[in-house]
């Protein structure tokens, strides 16, 4: 009997247990946004989207069966009790992205209507403690349990208020408001049940999901992290109250890594705007405003600049304000992002005096032009306003930051009150976690990406699974999977005799083997065909192990690990 052979024996019997998920996943244990359009005083139908990448970022990428849903009240509200006499709840695959959701009701559906609804009847609200985030005040245990998959699609929730509840109170509902930061939509026909059509809402509600994992259900779960992961982008959260940059200066120059070296200062003096006022509301984003050089920065340069009046300044284009709330919002930003403070903040508009002013600086109008929020308060906040001042300086090939605070309050009723200080291209930037900025100089670089494994499609028995190696380095490019029927806490390599700081063993290596070896970068396909037998629900754990000479003194780098759990579906 071969290794392998030996280690399949091994299985372990899988059990249905029940857990809890929250969508969006971003708001699950944090505050977002809020509506009075879902669970409102009248009738109602809203269709609620959810990626599915949710679900998998999450590790349920395998078929789950839903079984009970709850809502959250809005932060700091205790609401009221309400009964809702009559209410149907329908739970599909979505047909639709939850990116581009059809306002045709049907259109969205897997399951034509008339289908039998997975609840049907009565719901109660219950009143909440009023604390951010709050209490889940509505709880509805199914009576036809749904099951879902996400590999085939995003999840659509349907909600149809067929009577008005008693008393005729509506109730403000934890919600997404950013459709690509959050990934959840929704399209709503309020005070009708029989419209065709609605109308879209990012401000689709905070679910949670109570849900057992199906018997037989075959899946990946990514676990650990990979090494090493080089990034250009920086941050510092600040939780509501503590942001501490006020009367500091933080520098940004250029270095040879394609990135900035960081380094924060005492003192700022921030020079006073002379021009008028850029007039920014809530929530808004300025006209594209010209520069009187090109400005450089790792990454792109650009010839004009836009201002998000939440604290932010767009480099490479125009997109949506961002009122933060957390780094991921700065990471995954659709443009290239410069935020001297992302939060909640509110500018007085026309009035131009609170606000956010644009202009060179009159002592080097060609070589300096200066971003200022002046005295520019939080929204809901009670501290007073921030004055806080952008300088973007010409130095010809290598231009430079400076983000002067004379003063930074962060404490917002929105968002939890979190700020975030820092900068990155967006997209897909790797994280290189949370800094504190004044605890000294750093330098970033270049984005490089963790060596990382995954598969697809779930492994099931006897058919084919391609597994990815991603970021193998190029210099040699040779590697090795190992597979174990145990995973363990994160070992450092170190503790093997491995000079590989930062780099760490996910799986059981003293019972592991060598299941492939293979070259080539930066990624590579491996397929796999399962076996057939006794082995349905059997976990079994994949790590990658390759040589990268200029990483770290071993040369040696690790992915994270990868549990795969045998099944039949």
């Amino acid at each position: 009997m071969t290794k392998l052979s030996l280690l399949l024996t091994a299985a372990l019997a899988a059990t249905a247990t029940a857990q809890q998920f929250g969508v969006p996943a971003i708001f699950a244990t944090t505050e977002g946004g809020t509506s009075g359009n879902i669970w409102r005083a009248g009738t109602n139908r809203v269709q609620c989207f959810y990626a599915a990448s949710d679900f998998e970022g999450a590790g349920i990428g395998h078929p789950i069966e839903i079984n009970n849903l709850e809502w959250r009240l809005a932060g700091g509200l205790a609401g009221a009790a309400v009964n809702y006499p009559s209410v149907e709840i329908y739970l599909q695959q979505s047909a639709s992205s939850y990116l581009s959701p059809s306002t045709t009701f049907a259109t969205n559906r897997t399951v034509a209507h008339p289908t039998t609804p997975n609840y049907a009847g009565a719901v109660n609200v219950n009143t909440a403690s009023g604390t951010t985030p709050n209490d889940w005040v509505i709880n509805i245990p199914l009576t036809n349990n749904f099951t879902y998959y996400p590999d085939q699609g995003d999840l659509l929730l349907e909600i149809v208020i067929l009577v008005a509840p008693t008393p005729v109170t509506g109730s403000t509902m934890s919600t997404g408001f950013n459709v690509t930061s959050h990934r959840c939509n929704s399209v709503r026909s309020v005070g009708s049940t029989t419209a065709v059509t609605g109308s879209l809402s990012a401000f689709a509600p905070v679910v949670r999901l109570g849900y057992t994992d199906v018997p037989g259900g075959a899946r990946h779960v990514v676990y650990g992290d990979g090494c090493v992961t080089h990034s250009r982008s920086f941050y510092e959260e600040f939780a509501i109250n503590t942001a501490d940059l006020g009367g500091n200066t933080v520098t940004m120059a250029q270095n040879g890594l394609g990135g900035y070296t960081v380094n924060t200062t005492a003192g700022a003096t921030v020079v006073p705007p002379t021009a008028t006022g850029l007039a920014l509301g809530d929530d808004v984003v300025s006209a594209a405003i010209p520069l009187p050089f090109t400005f450089d920065y790792p990454g792109g340069s650009t010839s004009s600049i836009y201002v998000d009046s939440n604290g932010s300044i767009l480099l490479n284009g125009t997109a949506a304000s961002n009122i933060g709330g957390s780094a991921v919002q700065l990471l995954t930003s659709p443009v290239h992002r410069l935020s001297p403070s992302m939060q909640d903040l509110l500018p007085d508009g026309t009035t131009n005096v609170a606000n956010v002013f644009a202009e060179p600086d009159p002592a080097n109008p060609t070589t300096v032009f200066l971003i200022t929020w002046l005295n520019v308060p939080c929204f809901g906040g009670t501290a007073g306003g921030s004055t806080f001042q952008v300088a973007l300086i010409d130095n010809g090939s290598s231009d430079s930051v400076e983000m002067r605070y004379s003063t930074l309050i962060n404490d917002s009723t929105s968002v939890s009150g979190v700020a975030v200080t820092g900068f990155s291209l967006g997209g897909t930037a790797t994280d290189p976690g949370n800094r504190d900025l004044t605890a000294g100089s750093f330098a970033t670089e270049a984005d490089v990406s963790p060596l990382s494994l995954k598969g697809s499609p779930r492994p099931i028995m006897g058919q084919p699974v391609i597994y990815t190696v991603d970021n193998v380095r190029a210099v040699l490019g040779l590697s090795a999977l190992y597979l174990s029927v145990g995973n363990t806490t994160p070992i450092p390599l170190t503790a093997y005799g491995l000079n590989a700081p930062g780099c760490f063993g996910h799986i059981n290596l003293l019972n592991s083997i060598a299941l492939l070896t293979f070259a080539g970068s930066p990624t590579v396909l491996l397929p796999i065909t399962w076996p057939t037998g006794p082995y349905s629900g059997l976990d079994l754990y994949l790590q990658v192990f390759s040589l990268a000479p200029s990483e770290n003194p071993a040369g040696v780098i690790s992915s994270n690990g990868l549990q795969v759990k045998l099944g039949t579906l």
